[in-house]
C-alpha cells in the first residue's frame, strides 16, 4: 500500500510527479543478511483480513491535519477489500478469480492509464484535490514498470 500526502498533489494524473518524501509503503519484506536478501519473504500480512486489518489501522493513524491518497496494490482475491478501500486499487496482472469475483459483485476494471485520464477529467478544476474512494472502480496494470511509470513519472 502507497500514502501519499494529498496536498502534494493536485489533480489524479500529478500523482506520478513522485512526491517521495512523504512517501509511506507498506508491505510484506524480504529477509537479509547483511545487504544480500536470503529470498525470504517476511510475511507480516497474509490472510485478507488481516490485510484489510493493518490498512484500516495506516489509515486510521494518519495525521488529520493533511488530507491522504491511498494507493493498494494488489494481485488475488485475497487483496480485493483493500484494493475497494482504497482511494485508488490497482490490480496487476491478469487474476481471472479476482475479477470473477469482483465482476459478481459489481466491480468494474479499467486499464490505469486511460481511466485515470477519464477520473481526471470527472474532476471540476476548482475542486481539484477531491478524489472519492469506494467507487467499485479498480485499475489494471499489466506491469510493475506500468505501476512505477504511475507513481513516479516514466
Amino acid at each position: 500500500m502507497v500514502i501519499f500526502p494529498l496536498d502534494a498533489v493536485s489533480k489524479p494524473s500529478e500523482i506520478e510527479l513522485g512526491c517521495t518524501d512523504d512517501l509511506s509503503i507498506h508491505s510484506n519484506e524480504f529477509n537479509y543478511e547483511g545487504s544480500v536478501s536470503t529470498g525470504e519473504i517476511v510475511r507480516t500480512m497474509e490472510s485478507p483480513m488481516d490485510k484489510v486489518k493493518a490498512f484500516r489501522s495506516i489509515l486510521a493513524n494518519l495525521s488529520s491535519e493533511r488530507k491522504h491518497l491511498s494507493v493498494y496494490i494488489g494481485d488475488s482475491v485475497g487483496d480485493l477489500l483493500c484494493l475497494l478501500e482504497a482511494d485508488v486499487g490497482v490490480v496487476i496482472g491478469s487474476s481471472l478469480s479476482l475479477r470473477r469475483v469482483g465482476e459478481q459483485f459489481g466491480v468494474s476494471f479499467v486499464p490505469l492509464y486511460p481511466g485515470l485520464i477519464k477520473k481526471q477529467r470527472e474532476v471540476p478544476s476548482s475542486d481539484s484535490l477531491v478524489w472519492n474512494g469506494l467507487s467499485g472502480v479498480l485499475y489494471t496494470a499489466s506491469s510493475w514498470t506500468e505501476i512505477h511509470a504511475f507513481l513516479f513519472g516514466a
